[in-house]
């Protein structure tokens, strides 16, 4: 029994000394992972502190694919009041501000979750039409939030190439979630007009767009963005300026000095 209990010691030692114990192994491991996925956090998180509000948000998203390993980032905006989505930033961008609607109430499973979904089948969840368009196989969707408010989702792809996920990967992608819905949360890409109201440095271009007397559609292909996001920060600015119409907006933009 002594030499038994020495030989079981002299192994566990042996083991342990050249990493080969299995628990010690899979605390390395587990150890691994965490580090690596700090890492990851931190490059973006570098990112985030040097860019800017909204104009950067594409940069973001392409560096995302890079830093996070996948083929394929896409932003969907989500509006709340009229549980509608659109796509927003991506490659093949006429493709991607294409996606609009409403979330459905088979979608809803998707659309109102806090963490990262993944989605082997995307026939279940995505019209067909969509499928055949993106080539879509297997996705990740990311919800966008900060403080209860969802901005919208982040789809992962391997642009129709089929994957599985680890519990890791969501965990990590739930984290860069949060991380983009407190960067699109951020002021820092407001303008100030000098009264008691603000514009965003977009809205302060629209604003200027209006004045020159484009329509929706003309803006949305010189910013790059679709005619419903322009047609939000029409209202957007209406809102602000409490006027009735296009034409008062900029009037009252005149009146405050906005527009020259």
């Amino acid at each position: 029994m002594f030499l038994l209990s020495s030989f079981s010691h002299l192994i566990h030692s042996y083991n342990k000394w050249t990493g080969d114990e299995p628990e010690q192994h899979h605390k390395s491991k587990q150890e691994h992972a965490e580090l690596k996925r700090l890492q990851l956090l931190n490059q973006l998180d570098e990112l985030l502190i040097i860019s800017t509000g909204f104009k950067d948000f594409a940069f973001i998203l392409k560096k995302c694919e890079e830093f996070f390993n996948y083929k394929r980032c896409v932003f969907y905006a989500y509006i709340p009041w009229s549980n509608q989505f659109h796509g927003t930033i991506g490659s093949e961008l006429p493709k991607v501000q294409s996606m609009r609607g409403h979330v459905s109430s088979k979608q809803s499973m998707v659309f109102n979750s806090k963490k990262p979904v993944f989605i082997k089948n995307p026939h279940i969840y995505i019209k067909e039409e969509h499928i055949q368009l993106f080539n879509l196989s297997s996705v990740i969707f990311v919800p966008i939030v900060h403080d209860q408010q969802v901005f919208g989702w982040l789809t992962f792809d391997q642009l129709g190439e089929e994957f599985d996920y680890s519990m890791d990967e969501m965990t990590l992608l739930e984290q860069v979630g949060k991380r983009l819905g407190v960067y699109l949360s951020r002021k820092d890409d407001e303008v100030s007009i000098g009264t008691d109201i603000q514009l965003t440095e977009r809205e302060a271009m629209i604003l200027n767009l209006l004045a020159e007397g484009y329509n929706n559609k003309t803006m949305a292909e010189l910013l790059q963005l679709s005619e419903h996001t322009v047609r939000d920060y029409v209202r957007s600015l209406m809102t602000k300026f409490k006027a009735k119409n296009r034409t008062q907006s900029v009037v009252y933009g005149f009146r405050l000095g906005l527009l020259k």
